[in-house]
């Protein structure tokens, strides 16, 4: 596993802090820290989410929804 799919596994997680079912949705890197989090049966609700790094693991940092 390389560190991109430990970041999508790991953010990907904790999508339940946000009530969010982890296995509902896909998580695309789209810069360093910017990510499209979208629903894996509806697509058009997508969520962008900016990725902070503490204690050496990834963590979300702001989660904002931008398509219903």
């Amino acid at each position: 596993m390389n560190f991109q799919q430990f970041n999508a596994l790991t953010l990907g997680l904790e999508l339940k802090t946000y009530g969010l079912n982890p296995s509902e949705w896909s998580i695309q890197r789209i810069q360093t820290l910017y990510y499209r989090i979208q629903n894996r049966t509806d697509q058009d609700f997508t969520l962008m989410g900016t990725l902070e790094i503490k204690n050496r693991r990834p963590h979300w940092k702001h989660l904002e929804v931008v398509s219903l």
